[in-house]
């Protein structure tokens, strides 16, 4: 997935190791499974959103609903 397109984080203008993109490629492979959107933009959205959650789940951040992900 992800490395078979290794320019996909230049289009961001971020950088992501290695084994990060490991990670990534197979995250991609499960949501191909699932028939979830696998680019890399959809991953990471769907990241925030559950890291969001869980330090809401924490205590970490205030529960806002103004800003809690859809």
């Amino acid at each position: 997935m992800t490395s078979e397109h290794p320019d996909a984080p230049k289009q961001f203008g971020i950088r992501i190791s290695d084994e990060v993109m490991e990670l990534v490629s197979a995250i991609q492979a499960a949501r191909k499974i699932n028939n979830q959107p696998i680019t890399l933009a959809a991953v990471v959205e769907d990241s925030i959103k559950c890291h969001y959650n869980r330090l809401l789940k924490e205590g970490a951040i205030p529960n806002d609903t103004t800003n809690q992900p859809n």
